[in-house]
């Protein structure tokens, strides 16, 4: 008889051959997102190291992969961080050189028709009570889903993490805004309360009466809670350090850490205009920057509050802007950050920097103890939204901080990937069947 969990359009739990013994918590769960062209088989059982997936219902065979535009696959990954911030799950996007691990494989339609042939799903799994298995494979179909639900790397990863939940032992369950169940915009998170299962229950859940889960309490149990892994790297990659440039200049940066849960903005130290990105690829078009010498901060905060930032300087309306200092500083947290690219990095404690500039009474930088001195055109109220400018000085007194002076010219950021489509609040609720 074969045996199966079916959502409508989300995900399917299969049941594997033959009985699995329930086994301990897995301490630092490392997932394996795998884009890549993939030949799975059923030789090893469950053993995504060799690419064998045995269940019922599974014919081995090549599943084709997604080929996603490098913006696109740094936003899914930071996705499946963000919804895996509370435990100890690392999200990587290559195959690691040893040990086990979990990992998810991207189909099409076809794909879906030729490994399984129980209609288009978007997620399917083993349904794997307690997590009794181990590492397992979890499978996304985006052939399953629209090509607006596509383009939104939020709605994608959630039905990966729909895939790989089954593994870890997670039934389908009633309920919207979760993982798991059907999905909303607010929603990229595993539930923390008991809620009713979808359909007839399979598994038992921690804490929880029959027929309940709570998918937090569950993970917690198999996989455990996240450990501080140390600050995050911080890279600005363009421009260089002591580049000259035009008034409009692009900022790229990069920011690795094992989580989700990082807070990553730009500043213009000489005028503390700051503005936030918060989803990869981390970018900033700066337009209508005045003449002058500047320098450019960039700060990452993870979630366990440690904090590592990079500067570089950049000049515009000058012949040459000097040499890079190339110096390295530390992040605060246990770690010293060994970022390389060509510019300064430094240590935040209390809001305090390593860059040289004393701080004013009123939290603003100063000039007078190694501060960046912009030249040529002072920097104006309409460029900045606020304040009297003075030439040669820092020119951070008396200009608002933060959001306040984002009204003006200096700081445009102009989102370059691709905007997800609009989408209705939820999806339809996930059903299951057992069919003979």
């Amino acid at each position: 008889m074969l045996v199966y969990r079916r959502a409508l359009v989300v995900g399917v739990a299969l049941v594997s051959v033959g009985v699995v013994l329930p086994a301990v918590a897995h301490a630092q769960r490392v997932v394996y997102i795998n884009l890549d062209q993939t030949v799975l088989t059923n030789a090893n059982g469950q053993d995504p190291t060799t690419n064998s997936y045995t269940s019922n219902g599974f014919t081995p065979g090549t599943i084709d992969g997604w080929n996603l535009p490098e913006d696109d696959r740094a936003e899914l990954m930071h996705w499946f961080k963000e919804a895996g911030v509370p435990f100890d799950i690392v999200f990587v996007d290559e195959r690691p050189a040893n040990g086990t691990y979990d990992m998810l494989v991207f189909g099409s339609e076809a794909d879906n028709a030729e490994l399984f042939d129980l209609g288009c799903s978007a997620s399917i799994g083993l349904a794997d009570c307690d997590d009794g298995n181990g590492p397992n494979i979890g499978f996304m179909f985006y052939g399953c889903i629209s090509e607006a639900q596509q383009a939104d790397m939020r709605r994608v990863a959630f039905y990966g993490l729909s895939g790989l939940g089954f593994g870890w032992g997670l039934e389908n369950v009633s309920a919207s805004g979760e993982v798991m169940g059907s999905y909303t915009l607010s929603g990229l998170e595993f539930g923390q309360e008991c809620t009713p299962i979808s359909g007839t229950s399979m598994c038992t859940h921690v804490g929880c009466a029959a027929a309940q889960q709570n998918s937090s309490a569950d993970l917690d149990a198999r996989i455990g809670a996240r450990v501080d892994d140390g600050p995050p790297v911080v890279t600005i990659t363009s421009p260089a350090d002591h580049t000259v440039v035009q008034s409009e200049v692009t900022v790229d940066a990069t920011v690795e850490d094992a989580f989700g849960g990082v807070a990553v903005e730009l500043e213009i130290v000489e005028v503390a205009q700051v503005l936030a990105d918060d989803v990869p690829p981390y970018r900033w078009d700066l337009a209508g920057v005045p003449d002058g010498t500047w320098t450019i901060r960039v700060t990452a905060t993870d979630a366990d509050a440690n904090v590592t930032m990079q500067e570089i300087v950049i000049c515009v309306g000058v012949d040459d802007c000097g040499e890079g200092a190339g110096s390295e500083g530390t992040s605060t947290g246990d770690a010293v950050d060994d970022s390389t690219g060509g510019g300064q990095e430094s240590t935040t404690d209390g809001g305090e920097s390593s860059s040289g500039a004393a701080e004013s009474s009123d939290g603003s930088g100063s000039a007078d103890d190694g501060g960046i001195d912009p030249t040529g055109t002072p920097l104006t109220t309409g460029a900045l939204g606020g304040g009297a400018a003075e030439t040669g000085c820092g020119c951070t007194s008396g200009h608002p901080t933060a959001t306040g002076a984002l009204a003006g010219l200096l700081l445009v950021l102009r989102r370059r990937r691709r905007q997800p489509a609009s989408a209705p609040a939820s999806s339809a609720s996930p059903s299951s069947s057992s069919p003979a």
